[in-house]
């Protein structure tokens, strides 16, 4: 019965930003022709279903996936901070900067699927959201010492596609409208606080991206960015309020 009831949440969820989000590609290469877009389309069509495969149906899939990219994040963080003069302290902020969220979202993955999913969803459509409305709308920058791409009005429109994305999710939960609502905005802004921090890593190391195995999104660590601290943070979120999910 679960399988059964899947996809139509899947869809239910997708379908009002799947119609949005055509419409916002077909106006980006006018707003701006040497963006990515079509590279980050491409890649994110290819990895999407991937997890939600392995977040619905096989749990073996999800593991060898986590562990997969562990060891590609990890192998990226070494790379990118091999230049820095106090190697030992870079490797233990490392270590723990990975093992925390990938540690989290296993525990997720055996502890409820549409926990995770929503998290995931929170996280795509926070990503997917802010970077059009920042494009779109401009303004003043949010942080433009470590990310000078990033906007206000792209952090306030991804904090408007996960507030749609908690509405649509509560429907799997106990929680209640109201506070899956306000839950995935408080989630979304941790997103992008969690995306500045590996930008700052990176000013920090002196590089663009931490690789280039994902085409226009760059290494592992900068498409995962967002849940190195979203993760930790759902996984103590359903510790303390179980009835909620």
């Amino acid at each position: 019965m679960e399988k059964d009831r899947i996809p139509k949440v899947i869809k239910k969820i997708f379908h009002p930003f799947a119609v949005l989000f055509n419409k916002i590609v077909a106006q980006i290469h006018f707003l701006d022709p040497r963006e990515n877009t079509k590279q980050r389309i491409i890649s994110a069509t290819i990895l999407v279903p991937i997890a939600l495969i392995a977040i619905f149906y096989s749990k073996d899939l999800f593991m060898f996936i986590a562990i997969a990219i562990a060891i590609m994040m990890t192998a990226e963080w070494l790379d990118i901070s091999k230049n820095q003069v106090d190697q030992k302290k870079w490797r233990i902020i490392g270590f723990f900067y990975i093992l925390i969220p990938i540690y989290s979202v296993i525990k997720l993955r055996f502890y409820s699927s549409e926990v995770l999913f929503w998290m995931f969803a929170v996280i795509w459509s926070t990503d997917i959201f802010a970077f059009f409305a920042g494009k779109m709308l401009g303004g003043v920058k949010l942080a433009p010492s470590i990310s000078p791409n990033k906007t206000w009005s792209g952090m306030v429109g991804g904090i408007i596609a996960s507030m749609i994305i908690g509405f649509m999710s509560s429907f799997m939960f106990a929680g209640g409208v109201m506070f899956f609502i306000f839950l995935s905005a408080f989630l979304s802004i941790v997103e992008q606080i969690s995306d500045l921090v590996e930008s700052k890593f990176k000013r920090i190391f002196g590089v663009k991206d931490s690789g280039n195995i994902i085409p226009g999104h760059g290494g592992v660590l900068d498409r995962m960015d967002g849940m190195m601290l979203l993760a930790p943070l759902v996984l103590f979120l359903v510790t303390i309020f179980p009835a909620r999910f």
